[in-house]
């Protein structure tokens, strides 16, 4: 069903199994395909939906890339269709963060500093809104806010992996925003549109489900040590258990948990508190070629020219990020 360039579409017909619209993205209707082949890989460890999520986080990365949001494109082409950034995408930097930590260290400058700091000029957050990154203005229409989670829940990961205090700092902006505008007798309300923080009788399920959840999680995680669960795309927590792997995962084991030996006693730990970067090479051995390492960020300019280190990508092969040179050019320069 992936085209040649391995992006997806939104809408099949069900009837043909034809594609009936070819703009690929990464927010509304195809948001949840790339999040469950990573964490059914982690739940039954199976390589090939590992291969599949490689291969389709490549291809978003090549060709939804503007600056610091990721645009729309056509499957078949992989030429621009709609230069618009929606709540739903909010959810990608979280999902960076859980299947590499050297990228969720370069986020604040990316998604989740940009969707805050859109949100705090409209004094409230996560809206269901459209921004049109071409106009760089909010859409005309588009100014409703139901009380989405993502970015919430990409700020849980994101402290979860980096451990940055800023990240608190954005739960704490959000859980005043909700109180200050959408706090009602009997719960919070959806705004109709956050331009005038006019309310309407609605409060989706999600909100308690997904939104108080990853809020409460970012400053109690307590209960989450030695906690071996996933969440699904909607915070379900599954366990992660033996019984459903048909096999070890040769790039994680159960639940991205690696065993560290210390004196006292056995541990377990994280690749993200661990902070390193997995390897990619999915089992790539002598006269083989390695396929490339899923926290490549290419440069904005081909050319590889730059004005800041915003422009500068993250190496393929470290996975740190690159930055750019007093000469104008992004490199993995050595600072001394």
């Amino acid at each position: 069903m992936r085209s040649s360039l391995n992006l997806l579409g939104t809408t099949l017909d069900m009837e043909t199994g034809e594609w009936i619209e070819h703009s690929s993205g990464i927010g509304a209707g195809v948001d949840s395909f790339y999040e469950y082949l990573f964490k059914a890989h982690i739940l039954f460890g199976k390589e090939d939906l590992w291969r599949m999520f490689h291969s389709a986080y490549l291809a978003v990365q090549k060709y939804f890339r503007h600056g610091p949001w990721d645009h729309e494109a056509d499957m078949r082409t992989g030429k621009a269709t709609y230069w618009q950034l929606t709540s739903l995408q909010a959810f990608w930097p979280g999902l960076q963060a859980s299947t590499e930590i050297s990228y969720a260290q370069m986020l604040p400058t990316h998604h989740t500093v940009n969707l805050y700091m859109c949100g705090r000029s409209l004094g409230c957050y996560q809206k269901d809104i459209m921004y049109l990154l071409d106009h760089q203005m909010l859409h005309p229409t588009e100014k409703y806010y139901p009380l989405r989670p993502e970015l919430a829940e990409s700020t849980f990961y994101l402290y979860q992996a980096t451990k940055d205090p800023w990240y608190m700092e954005v739960g704490e902006t959000i859980v005043n925003s909700l109180n200050s505008y959408t706090k009602v007798e009997g719960g919070f309300a959806s705004i109709r549109d956050v331009t005038t923080m006019q309310t309407e009788d609605h409060m989706h399920s999600f909100f308690l489900a997904e939104t108080c959840k990853y809020l409460y999680l970012l400053f109690d995680d307590s209960f989450l040590v030695d906690w071996n669960h996933i969440f699904t795309t909607e915070a379900h927590p599954l366990p992660v258990l033996s019984a459903w792997q048909d096999r070890l995962p040769e790039i994680y084991i159960p639940s991205n948990w690696t065993y560290v030996k210390d004196e006292k006693k056995t541990k377990r730990s994280s690749a993200m508190s661990l902070q390193v970067c997995p390897a990619l090479s999915l089992n790539a051995g002598h006269g083989e070629q390695l396929a490339e390492s899923a926290c490549h960020v290419p440069d904005a300019q081909s050319d590889h020219k730059c004005f800041g280190d915003e422009e500068c990508g993250v190496d393929s092969t470290s996975c740190r990020r690159r930055s750019c040179s007093m000469a104008g050019y992004c490199g993995l320069w050595l600072v001394v």
